[in-house]
C-alpha cells in the first residue's frame, strides 16, 4: 500500500510534467526571462559576433510591473458577528497581521510575484507555519508564518483548465535539495535506513533545469515534490523523492485553503495559467534586433570608402589599414597614383530600414500602454503634480486588471494566513505586534474565540508614487494653512516616505510638550510657595511651631 501511494505520488508528477512539456511550457519560460534579461541572441548562429540588442521590452515591463507595485498595502480583518470580543480579536489580528508582513519582507516579496507574472504570466507563493501540527503546537502559541516563492514551471496542478487552485484536487510543488537534506529528513520522520538509501541524486533534466549550474556536492541533488491534496476535513500534505515518502502524509483539519496563492498577470482562456507581457512583445522585438544588425553589418561592410588597389604595383597592400603607414609602390615616376589605387565611395542606404525599426519601438510601447507620457518621462517643474497625477493615473487604466489581480492576489494571501491561524491554535495564540506608539503589545486570544472567527478580508492600498505621495502633502498643507487642522494633527498624518521631515517634526513635538510640563511643574511650584507665604502661622506660645 506505501509502495503504491509513493508511485502514486511521483507518476501523477510525471504526467504533469509532460502537459508542461507538451505546452512548451519550460521554454517559454526560459525564453520570456531571457528576452527580459537582454539574451536575446540565444541559439542564433551568429558565426561568433556579438549582435547589437534594443531591448524595449525591459522598460515596458518595469514601468507596468511598477505602475502595479507602487502601492501600501495593508490588510484588515473585520468581524462578521457583532460580538466585542471578536471584533478586539480582529483588530490584534489585523496589527498582527502588518507585523506578520513586515517579518516576511513582504514588500521586496510582492515585487518579486509582480515581476515574475508580467515574464512568465504567473507567479506563485506557498505560505506555512514552521511549527508541527503536534504537541509543539501547545508549548508553542506564537505563529512562525513563512512565505516562500514559487515560480510558475515548479507549480503542478491536477487540472491546468481549472483557474482556481482551491478547485484543484491536488497540487505538487517541485524542489531541488540536496540529498543530504532529504535523507535528514527521512531519518527524523521514521523512515527505515534501506528507504533512506534510497534517496539518492538525479538530474530530472525533463522538467527544464539545467543541472550543469547546480553546485557540484558529495552527495548531488534530488528532485523533491511537495504533495498536497484537499478534502473536506482539511489539507493533507507530504514530502516524496522519486523512491521513497520521506516525510509522511499529516493532516491539517478545519484548512479550508490550499496554502498557496498566485497571481495572474493576464487570463488566458480555458487555462489556469495567465499570459506574460513579455511573449507577445518578443515578435517585434526580434524583428527590430534583426533590423538594427541588418543596418550594422550594412554599414560595416558598405558604409565606409573601400580601397582598391594594383596588386601588381602595390608592395605592401595591408599597410593601407595602418594611419601613417608608408605604402610602397613600383614605378610611381611612370604611373600616377590614380592608376595604382582609388577609393569606393559608399553607396546610400536606405532610410525605409530605420523609419521601420523606430515604428515598431513607438507601436509596441504605444499599445503595452508605455508611451513618453505614460511613463511620466515630463517635466515636472512646467506641470504641477495633480495634473501628471492625472495623466498618470490616466495612462495606467490599462493596468486595472493587472491591479486587481495583484490585490486579489493579497487578500488570498491575507485568507491562508487566517486559516492557519485557526488551525495551529487549538490551545490558543499568542500574538506579538506594536500599537500606534510603537510599543510592543503582547496578546492572547483563547482558543474559544479563535474557532468562533468569521471574518471578511479587505486589502486596503495607497498609491506611494512620488506624485501620489506629493498630492497629498499639498492637501494637508492647504488644510493646514486654512486652520482646519493643527500643527499636531497635520504631523501625525504625514506619510512615512513623504519629503517632509516627519520624525524631525515629531521630535520638535515632543521637545515642545517636554518644555511646556516643566514650565507648569514650575509654575505649580511657584503657586504652591507663594501660598505657603501667605497662610498663618500656627499658635505655639508666639514661637515658630517645632522651635524651643
Amino acid at each position: 500500500m506505501e509502495d503504491e501511494v509513493k508511485t502514486k505520488i511521483w507518476q501523477r508528477y510525471e504526467q504533469a510534467r509532460d502537459h508542461h512539456q507538451r505546452m512548451n511550457m519550460y521554454q517559454e519560460v526560459r525564453r520570456a526571462h531571457n528576452f527580459f534579461e537582454g539574451n536575446q541572441w540565444e541559439g542564433a548562429k551568429t558565426g561568433g559576433e556579438p549582435l547589437p540588442v534594443m531591448n524595449f521590452i525591459k522598460p515596458i515591463c518595469k514601468y507596468q510591473i511598477g505602475t502595479v507595485a507602487m502601492n501600501d498595502t495593508a490588510i484588515i480583518y473585520s468581524s462578521m458577528e457583532d460580538r466585542e470580543e471578536i471584533r478586539q480579536a480582529c483588530e490584534a489580528l489585523t496589527r498582527f497581521a502588518a507585523a506578520q508582513w513586515e517579518k516576511n519582507k513582504m514588500d521586496s516579496k510582492k515585487w518579486a510575484v509582480i515581476k515574475n507574472a508580467c515574464i512568465t504570466g504567473d507567479h506563485y507563493v506557498y505560505c506555512y507555519d514552521e511549527r508541527q501540527p503536534s504537541a509543539s503546537v501547545a508549548v508553542d502559541l506564537a505563529p512562525q508564518l513563512k512565505v516562500q516563492l514559487v515560480d510558475k514551471d515548479s507549480l503542478y496542478l491536477s487540472d491546468e483548465q481549472q483557474p482556481d487552485l482551491n478547485m484543484q484536487e491536488w497540487i505538487i510543488i517541485r524542489e531541488r535539495i540536496p540529498v543530504a537534506q532529504a535523507r535528514r529528513a527521512a531519518q527524523e520522520n521514521g523512515v527505515p535506513l534501506e528507504e533512506v538509501e534510497l534517496i539518492t541524486a538525479d538530474e530530472d533534466l525533463a522538467a527544464g533545469d539545467d543541472t550543469s549550474q547546480e553546485v557540484k556536492t558529495e552527495t548531488g541533488k534530488c528532485t523533491s515534490l511537495l504533495y498536497m491534496e484537499k478534502s473536506a476535513d482539511g489539507v493533507s500534505f507530504c514530502r516524496s523523492v522519486k523512491s521513497v515518502i520521506y516525510q509522511p502524509m499529516q493532516s491539517l483539519p478545519g484548512m479550508k485553503h490550499y496554502p498557496v496563492a498566485g497571481m495572474i498577470w493576464e487570463e488566458k482562456h480555458d487555462s489556469a495559467r495567465g499570459v506574460s507581457a513579455v511573449s507577445r512583445l518578443i515578435p517585434n522585438q526580434i524583428e527590430v534586433n534583426k533590423t538594427l544588425a541588418r543596418r550594422s553589418i550594412s554599414i560595416k561592410r558598405y558604409g565606409y570608402p573601400t580601397a582598391v588597389v594594383d596588386a601588381r604595383k602595390v608592395q605592401n597592400p595591408e599597410a593601407l589599414h595602418k594611419v601613417g603607414a608608408t605604402v610602397k609602390v613600383d614605378n610611381l615616376a611612370g604611373n600616377p597614383i590614380s592608376n595604382i589605387m582609388s577609393y569606393m565611395t559608399p553607396a546610400p542606404m536606405s532610410s525605409d530600414a530605420a523609419a521601420l525599426m523606430g515604428e515598431l519601438l513607438n507601436m509596441s510601447r504605444e499599445l503595452e500602454g508605455a508611451s513618453d507620457a505614460a511613463t511620466g518621462q515630463v517635466d515636472p517643474t512646467k506641470t504641477s503634480g495633480e495634473a501628471i497625477k492625472a495623466a498618470r493615473d490616466q495612462s495606467a487604466m490599462p493596468l486595472n486588471e493587472q491591479m486587481s489581480a495583484y490585490k486579489q492576489f493579497v487578500e488570498d494571501v491575507a485568507i491562508i494566513w487566517m486559516d492557519l491561524w485557526k488551525v495551529y491554535s487549538g490551545e490558543g495564540m499568542a500574538l506579538e505586534f506594536a500599537d500606534d506608539d510603537g510599543n510592543t503589545v503582547q496578546m492572547y486570544i483563547p482558543p474559544e474565540i479563535m474557532a468562533a472567527l468569521d471574518v471578511s478580508v479587505k486589502i486596503d492600498i495607497s498609491p506611494v508614487d512620488p506624485y501620489s505621495v506629493l498630492s497629498r502633502e499639498m492637501a494637508l498643507e492647504n488644510a493646514l494653512a486654512q486652520g482646519h487642522i493643527s500643527f499636531e494633527e497635520y504631523v501625525s498624518v504625514l506619510d512615512e516616505n513623504s519629503g517632509v521631515p516627519k520624525e524631525k517634526f515629531k521630535q520638535l513635538l515632543e521637545r515642545r510638550e517636554a518644555l511646556q510640563q516643566e514650565m507648569q511643574q514650575a509654575q505649580m511650584m511657584g503657586q504652591q510657595a507663594l501660598a505657603m507665604q501667605a497662610s498663618p502661622l500656627p499658635e505655639t506660645g508666639g514661637l515658630p511651631f517645632g522651635m524651643v
